[in-house]
This record gives structure tokens, sequence and C-alpha cells, in this order.
């Protein structure tokens, strides 16, 4: 099984400053698309490894990000489930 987390944003900008916060910080996070399981539109979503999950959860504890909503990701195969795990305050 395969676990892993997206990080979605209202804007690309939003998307670009959390890569740069995370390369900043050593966590290695890669840039994709936003997963059609999250929504059908488009924009671009940071996906991290699980084992960095406490660290960057220290960093939106913090408010040093602008990160909307964060998933938990689990594959096992075909069959990806999505859980949201974090949202910002409104």
């Amino acid at each position: 099984m395969t676990t892993y987390y997206v990080a979605s944003f209202h804007s690309v900008s939003q998307a670009l400053r959390f890569e740069k916060l995370l390369q900043e910080k050593a966590i290695p996070v890669k840039m994709i698309p936003v997963p059609r399981l999250l929504s059908s539109s488009c924009g671009i979503a940071a996906r991290f490894e699980a084992d960095d999950y406490p660290k960057v959860a220290s960093l939106l504890a913090a408010g040093g990000e602008n990160a909307y909503e964060v998933y938990l990701f689990t594959s096992d195969g075909k069959n990806v489930q999505a859980e949201r795990v974090w949202k910002a305050n409104a």
C-alpha cells in the first residue's frame, strides 16, 4: 500500500510559495496536477511523503503557508482513496 499527502491551493502562486517553503525546510515536494479525486478543475497541488507530514503539519500550524486543504492518499493498486486531514480556517 502506498501513502502520501497532497496539499491543494486557491491559486498557482500560493502553490509555488508553498513549494519554495518546503524546499527551504529541506522537505521533498513534487508539484502535480490537482488529482481528479479532489477536483475536476485545472490547478496545481503539492505532493509530499507521509514521513514528512509531521514537519508540514507544524508549518501549517505556525501559519507559514498558504495551503487550503491537505489530503492523505492511500493507494492499493488501482484503488485510490483520499481523506481530508487539514483545512485552512475560513
